[in-house]
């Protein structure tokens, strides 16, 4: 599967993991039903490569993780990224995030940062993550590090949610004059050009 990169962040882009949230009638349109990429261990392995977090080296390591171990880092990454869609899609609408889901993302963010330490790198330090499971946790604390990131910069305000009917999908608006409606032009906006083209035309 090849996964999709348009929110211009790399939190928001793994919170996008789901496709048609907002679909109003689930089940009665298979087409737009909500689906997720990321059903299993090896979908979580493969969008963190994508992703340019792990090696191809990493990966196949991650593989051989036993069933339980996988389980359990397949459900943490599932509940990260629920976590990151419950709070950058309320900012998104101008919405108080709430409490329980702030802290919720408080011990993601915990728990990423104790596996880390800084080192030299040159002229400048960078953050590493060593020991075992130093590979996932060098994607939690990535993915967290970038939720932080923008949660504490000036560009929050510019976090939007797709206008497509039924998607859901976050990004970060960085058009010149804020205005951008659609994850991309290339599907959301042109389905939204069809219907509107169909629609003016049914008569």
């Amino acid at each position: 599967m090849n996964f999709e990169f348009l929110a211009g962040n790399l939190a928001l882009d793994f919170a996008n993991l789901v496709h048609n949230r907002g679909s109003k009638h689930p089940g009665k349109d298979p087409e737009n039903d909500p689906e997720d990429d990321l059903e299993t261990y090896a979908d979580l392995i493969a969008w963190c490569h994508q992703a340019g977090l792990l090696s191809h080296h990493q990966c196949r390591q991650l593989e051989k993780t036993k069933s339980a171990l996988a389980s359990a880092d397949f459900q943490r990454a599932v509940a990260l990224r629920e976590s990151l869609y419950e709070v950058f899609s309320r900012i998104a609408f101008g919405q108080i995030v709430r409490p329980e889901a702030l802290r919720r993302l408080n011990r993601h963010f915990r728990e990423a940062m104790a596996a880390a330490s800084l080192r030299r790198a040159g002229k400048r330090f960078e953050m590493t993550w060593e020991g075992r499971g130093a590979s996932l946790h060098r994607v939690w604390g990535e993915i967290t590090r970038s939720a932080v990131s923008l949660l504490t910069s000036d560009r929050l305000h510019r976090v939007r949610q797709c206008a497509g009917e039924n998607c859901t999908w976050l990004f970060l608006d960085t058009s010149r004059n804020g205005m951008r409606r659609w994850c991309d032009m290339q599907a959301c906006g042109n389905r939204f050009k069809v219907r509107r083209f169909r629609k003016r035309n049914s008569g």
